[in-house]
């Protein structure tokens, strides 16, 4: 037997090596599989956690108490999570409060008056380097 990448087989040769995938029809598809065969969002990332993690809380009981994002974590404590996983980044810190702070976008509703001012004393807090994650 030759190799199929030799001799003088052609493209239409390569059925008699592979044989097409069968494609599934809907009507082949049962009625209670049907929504899971169309359905993408089981291959979606896992929702994030809507709770401050260990981390965060640990990061949130060591700011200052006129620094600590009350109104963020409790509003938004996916987001304190995010930030404290930045905290310490150089790059991705600032960066995530441009993004958060900023409307790219436009018309955007923005975050309520207290979570801005969270936002805020947090960023001018990164940039004074008084406090690094260790």
């Amino acid at each position: 037997m030759s190799s199929i990448y030799g001799g003088s087989r052609t493209w239409n040769d390569l059925n008699d090596v592979v044989q097409p995938a069968a494609r599934l029809r809907e009507a082949d598809i049962a009625p209670e599989r049907l929504a899971s065969a169309i359905d993408w969002s089981s291959a979606r990332k896992a929702q994030p956690a809507e709770y401050l993690l260990a981390q965060s809380e640990k990061w949130f009981d060591a700011l200052p108490p006129e620094i600590a994002p009350c109104a963020l974590a409790t509003h938004f404590p996916r987001l304190v999570n995010v930030i404290v996983a930045q905290w310490n980044d150089h790059r991705g810190a600032p960066a995530l409060f441009e993004e958060l702070l900023g409307d790219r976008r436009g018309g955007r509703a923005g975050f309520p008056p207290a979570v801005r001012r969270d936002l805020l004393a947090l960023q001018a807090y990164w940039y004074s380097g008084s406090f690094r994650l260790r």
